[in-house]
Order: structure tokens, then C-alpha cells, then sequence
């Protein structure tokens, strides 16, 4: 094999359709493309802050200059014109060639070059705009560098941490375009991206980088990367980010933009460009694109500026539509926390061992400080609830639950043999009222354990009042701790006032590992636990069964998510109570909607964030009406009671438990979810107030 057939073997595609299944749709390609460009480019959503800045006295357009830094970067030059008049203008991020300096693009020096100063022309078709310095002539000294490319070297260095060169100026660019339009002089909606050569390349991937669709404008790049980087020889290795052949070229990478608004440049007599390439990329862009505008302009490795300014002058004229939906909810695993998860996978792949290994043990350890007990992983909280009532031992006998939880509360005592009662709702809270629990104790003999689930992430004041109950009556306590995961009262840890207490990993929780649970336990309980998750064996090693126990195991794939997840709980504690006290500042101007009070001394991990409606609000037509407004409210805590369930409404359905009926009827839970935006929690509360108006 010769190097060039190994270079092409390895630019094989594993998304490569396999034969005879049908093509994704382009809308699911695209998702795909974006993904992996996320992944291997490997950024961070970071804040630019100005170190100085200095405005240039006298003419037109205004100058200012000034100096950026962010997590990671100390001193990123930048120039803003504005055009004259009174703003706000729509705007355009400039990100410029590896050849053109800050002066020339922007005008402030003669071009040296046809097209390079792109910024000055654009400023005067009356946009605003910000050109940035890559600075890859200024991170070391030449002397250091003996004679190679800086840009060469500085890439090196990065994929030795695996990152890239691409990646750290996507993720400048990125944080750019989040300081332009919260920058008061630009119009709101009305901002784009404009790059050259190199800069393209920046450009394209901080869009693919965005969830809002913004307008791009791409001039002399265009091709595919195995003509570009492998055969014409003509650019630098730091254009792509490191595997992305394994997943996109780059024609798919310009299609993945749709539906923004996006022109593609390219000069016929451009030497660093082969033609027939480059036409066929542009083909391939338009076929799974739609809309894209692809020009070949008489012209060498340029700029057009008038097509450049018109094609910004139609797509920025409104502020930008379809923005996004707010969803219900979203999984919080940012880009490192993905790629640590794939090092903890291969590992264990590489291993051989696929469960009961090392990465659940160290899940184990972790969630034993988290909690503050010690703990066992398991299949699932509702296998974790089954667990512990085994180990209670409730076959033949009672098991009290609330009336307002999730099925698999009762459907988990039902499991173990038991019968299961339901008790309602406190008044003014939401935790199991303790004079209604007071009766059916009464009205049972042979109740074996109480089942109190803390809704929302909030551990009710109502719970001491309980927990004494059952001590005084000899009956064990199992916390129903679904949702608590980080929750405290007064300092004291969900999952730390029961004899057991379980937690689940489902996707839809603030920690998850896909699919699991966690069960945590003192002394042999724990062993015991440890015995049933694995068939009742003795020991791994050994093939006997001495107890009746199942699969209840949790694979080392679960766990590397799992474990991952957690270890960055305190961080999504933060991120949470943070959004949820804007909801709480934000909401006061919503008419009648209230909270359920939330005790004091309760730190919530606020799992969801609670509503509850007016009287008489029809909740089905309120969402469908906010669904239409582009914001979907997360699923209820929850909407139908267990006695009016199908399956136990035979034995209970002439019950009632008022408390649990009004409060299931009438909440609401509104989005709030890793990565929130202050946009996407206005544009919530602005939804919700037009709604109740």
C-alpha cells in the first residue's frame, strides 16, 4: 500500500450509508455533520472580555480598536466600523485570510491584495463591522521558530492536546459573534459571517457551531479536502479539523448550514483552487443545500465585494427567522464531557470488561461522596426501587405510596410481592401528607415500608413529620429519590433518610448514564444489594445462586456516561439554580401564576421548575398554544394520579385523593435544561404571559 492509497483508506467514511438501507434524511445528515464537527473541534462557549479599547479620531466610518480576552486566549485584536448615521446597522463578523492583516481588511492601510479589505466595503453598503486578528504571526518569536510556519507549529501543539488550530479560532469567533450581538449599536436579529481562504474555514465551523441559523458569506474555499489538503498540496493541514473525513467533506459541511442563508465564492483563475473541483463541490452544496448561491467569478484567490455586499444587503434586511424552538428539555453533556466519555468507553471496550468493571466501581465511589452514604449502581431506579423493597421484605404484605408519583413507584412494590395503598397529597406542599398516612396505617395491619418520593427535587418539610411516624410504628422508610439527586434539607442529603433510597439515571434527570440507577444502603444492605443486582451469585467468579435476584446489573458503557455526568454535578447544580432564580424574578409579571412553596431550608436541585395555573386554564390548549409560539413546557410531576392509572384504577377508582387531583391537574413544569439561554427563558415567560392575558 503506498501512502497516498493509505491516505485515501483512511478518508473512508463509517457514515457511509451501508448497501441496500435507505439515505438519511438531509435534515438528520445535517444534524450528524454538526455533531461531529462539535466533537472534534472541541470548543467552549467562552466570554469575550475587553481589555482596552481606543477609538480612532476623526472621518468616516468610526474606528475602534480594540483588545479581547477569554478563558484560554489573552489577547485577541479586533476593529469595529460603524457606517455613519445613527445605528443600530446590521452587522458582519469579518473573519479574514491567513495572508491579510487587520490594517488591510479593514481599510486602515492600502489593500494589498484584489478584495482584501472587505471590511471597509461592507462598512460603507452600511453594515457594521468587527474584523478579528487570528494573531498567528504574534504567539512566539521567529527566532523560536526556525523558519517553520507559526500557523504549522501553533496546530502541532494543539492536536498534541487534542484540539486543533480550527478549533481554538472557531471557538474566538464563536465568542465574538455572542459579544457583537449583545453589542448595542447592532440591530437585533441582523448579524452574519464573512470569510476568506483560511477565514472561510473559521467562519464556516463557528456557524455549524451555533443552534441560530446566521447568514454566511465563504470566499475562495471551496472543494474537497482530498483535492485541497491531499492532492493540490496548496493549503495548510489546519483548513479541516483533525478525522473530519471520517464523517464530512467539505461540501457537506457547507450543506449542514441550511436553512441560513449562505454564498459560496470561487475565482475561475484561482491558483490554490482546482476548477473542476471546485464546480463539483459547488454542485454537491447546491443538490443538499436548496438554497445556497454558488458564484464563479472571473477573478484569482479574491474577494468579490459586490456580490459579498449584496448578498449580505438581502439576507440581513430582516431580522432573522426560525429561530430555534425552546424544547422541553435537553441532555447536558457539552462537547469534553462527550469526549471524556468516549475515552472511558474505549477503555472499557479495549478491556474486555463490559460490566461489573472498573468504571462502575469508580461511579460507585463518586456517587458515595455525592450522597454521603454508600452506594450501588444498578439497571434502573425502578430496579433500584424493587431492590429495596425485596431487601425490606414486603411480599404478602402493604407498601404505602404517594398518589401523585411516577408508576414505577407502586409498579416496583407490586414487583416484589407486595400490595400497594396510596396516600394523599399535603395541602400546601408537595410532599405525603402525614394525617393522611397516619389513617392508612391505621386502616393496614401489615404495612412493611413507606414509600415518600421527593417531586420536583424538593425534599418536603412534611418528611421529619413521616420519617417519625414510621419509627414510632416499626415501619421501614424507602426515599423515592428519582429526582433529587444533589437536593438537600437543612444540609441533609436527599437519599440519607431512609433505610434506602433510590435514584435514577434516566435520560430526562439532571444526572443520567443513559439508562440506570443508583441504590444507597448502609452495611448489608449494600452487600445485599450487591448480590441481587448479579442473579442472587455468590461471587462473580462463581456460577451458585444462593439468593433470588436478576439482572439488575449496570453495563461499564452506562457507567462511563454515568460517571462522567456526575462528576460534574456541582456544575449542574449551579447552572440550575441560577435559571431557575431568573424564572422566579422573570415570572412575577405573569398574571395568577404561582409556585408551590418550596420549604425553607430545601436547597432544590431543581430537577424541574414548578407552575401552577390559574382555575379554570384549560392546561392541553395552553401548551398547544405555546408549542405554537415555538416553546414546549417539560412533561408534568405528573399529570394523572396513580389511582385513575388504567392498570390500578380497578381497585381504586372509586377513591379519591383531592390534594394529589388539583395538583396534577393544574401545574405546569417550564423548560429549563443545560445551556439554557436569558433568550430562551424570556422568550418562555414572554410566550406564557401573552397566553394568560
Amino acid at each position: 500500500m503506498t501512502s497516498i492509497d493509505r491516505f485515501h483508506h483512511l478518508g473512508h467514511s463509517p457514515v457511509d450509508p451501508v448497501p441496500g438501507s435507505p439515505a438519511p434524511d438531509q435534515a438528520v445528515r445535517n444534524g450528524q455533520v454538526r455533531r461531529a464537527v462539535a466533537r472534534l473541534a472541541a470548543t467552549r462557549r467562552v466570554a469575550l472580555r475587553v481589555r482596552s479599547t481606543r477609538r480612532q479620531e476623526g472621518g468616516e466610518p468610526r474606528v475602534d480598536h480594540y483588545l479581547f480576552e477569554h478563558e484560554g486566549r489573552r489577547d485577541l485584536r479586533a476593529v469595529m466600523l460603524a457606517p455613519p448615521g445613527p445605528g443600530p446597522w446590521p452587522a458582519v463578523l469579518v473573519c479574514a485570510g491567513r495572508n491579510a492583516t487587520l490594517e488591510r481588511v479593514t481599510g486602515l492601510l492600502p489593500p494589498d491584495h484584489p478584495g482584501r479589505d472587505v471590511a471597509a466595503h461592507l462598512t460603507r453598503a452600511g453594515f457594521l463591522t468587527l474584523t478579528l486578528d487570528h494573531g498567528l504571526d504574534r504567539w512566539a518569536e521567529p527566532a523560536t521558530l526556525g523558519g517553520r510556519d507559526p500557523g504549522d507549529v501553533l496546530d502541532g501543539t494543539l492536536r498534541l492536546r487534542g484540539g486543533s488550530l480550527l478549533g481554538a479560532l472557531a471557538e474566538d469567533a464563536g465568542a465574538a459573534l455572542d459579544w457583537l450581538l449583545a453589542h448595542p449599536d447592532v440591530a437585533p436579529g441582523r448579524v452574519g459571517l464573512f470569510g476568506h481562504s483560511m477565514g472561510a474555514a473559521v467562519a464556516l465551523h463557528a456557524a455549524l457551531l451555533r443552534e441560530e441559523p446566521l447568514p454566511l458569506c465563504a470566499a475562495s474555499h471551496l472543494g474537497t479536502y482530498e483535492t485541497m489538503i491531499g492532492r493540490s498540496l496548496a493549503w495548510n493541514q489546519y483548513v479541516a479539523l483533525p478525522s473530519i473525513l471520517r464523517h464530512a467533506d467539505l461540501p457537506d459541511l457547507y450543506a449542514a448550514l441550511a436553512p441560513a442563508p449562505l454564498q459560496v465564492q470561487y475565482g475561475t483563475a484561482d491558483g490554490r483552487l482546482d476548477p473542476g473541483d471546485a464546480k463539483s463541490a459547488g454542485e454537491r452544496i447546491v443538490s443538499a443545500h436548496g438554497t445556497a448561491e454558488i458564484l464563479p467569478l472571473p477573478m484569482g484567490h479574491g474577494t468579490g465585494l459586490a456580490e459579498a455586499a449584496d448578498f449580505f444587503t438581502r439576507s440581513l434586511a430582516e431580522p432573522a427567522t426560525g429561530a430555534p424552538d425552546v424544547p422541553a428539555a435537553k441532555v447536558g453533556f457539552d462537547v469534553r464531557a462527550r469526549l471524556d466519555i468516549l475515552d472511558l468507553v474505549d477503555d472499557a471496550l479495549a478491556s474486555g470488561s463490559l460490566t461489573l468493571g472498573t468504571r462502575g466501581t469508580r461511579l460507585e465511589a463518586l456517587a458515595s461522596r455525592e450522597i454521603g452514604r454508600g452506594t450501588a449502581a444498578v439497571s434502573s431506579g425502578s430496579s433500584a426501587l424493587e431492590i429495596a423493597l425485596r431487601i425490606v421484605g414486603v411480599e404478602g404484605r402493604t407498601v404505602l405510596v404517594p398518589a401523585n408519583t411516577f408508576f414505577a413507584t407502586a409498579a416496583s412494590a407490586v414487583r416484589a410481592g407486595a400490595r400497594v395503598d396510596f396516600v394523599d397529597m399535603e395541602p400546601d406542599g408537595l410532599g405525603m401528607d402525614p394525617a393522611g398516612l397516619r389513617a392508612a396505617l391505621a386502616a393496614h395491619e401489615d404495612v412493611a415500608a413507606v414509600v415518600p418520593v421527593h417531586i420536583a427535587g424538593v425534599i418536603a418539610d412534611s418528611l421529619a413529620e413521616v420519617l417519625a411516624e414510621c419509627d414510632r410504628q416499626g415501619v421501614a422508610v424507602v426515599e423515592d429519590a428519582a429526582h433529587a439527586l444533589g437536593s438537600s434539607l437543612h444540609g441533609r442529603q436527599a437519599g440519607t433518610f431512609g433505610r434506602l433510597a433510590a435514584f435514577s439515571l434516566y435520560p430526562t434527570k439532571i444526572i443520567t448514564s443513559g439508562e440506570g440507577g443508583l441504590l444507597s444502603a448502609d452495611g448489608t444492605d449494600l452487600k445485599r444489594i450487591m448480590h441481587l443486582r448479579d442473579h442472587g451469585k455468590r461471587s462473580f467468579e462463581e456460577n451458585l445462586h444462593d439468593d433470588l435476584g436478576s439482572n439488575w446489573r449496570m453495563s461499564e458503557l452506562h457507567a462511563a456516561v454515568g460517571l462522567t455526568h456526575l462528576a460534574r454535578l456541582a456544575e449542574v447544580l449551579a447552572e440550575r439554580t441560577v435559571l431557575a432564580a431568573w424564572y422566579d424574578d422573570g415570572l412575577t409579571g405573569v398574571p395568577s401564576l404561582t409556585r408551590p412553596a418550596v420549604p425553607e431550608g430545601c436547597a432544590a436541585n431543581h430537577y424541574k421548575y414548578l407552575a401552577l395555573l390559574p382555575e379554570g386554564v384549560d392546561r392541553t390548549a395552553l401548551k398547544r398554544r405555546l408549542r405554537a409560539e415555538g416553546v414546549r413546557l417539560a412533561g408534568e410531576v405528573y399529570d394523572v394520579p396513580l389511582h385513575r392509572q388504567p392498570y390500578f384504577a380497578r381497585r381504586f377508582g372509586d377513591r379519591s385523593f383531592p390534594h394529589a387531583e388539583a395538583f396534577t391537574s393544574r401545574h405546569i413544569c417550564l423548560p429549563l435544561f443545560p445551556g439554557m439561554t436569558r433568550a430562551q427563558q424570556e422568550r418562555v415567560v414572554r410566550a406564557l404571559r401573552d397566553a394568560l392575558s
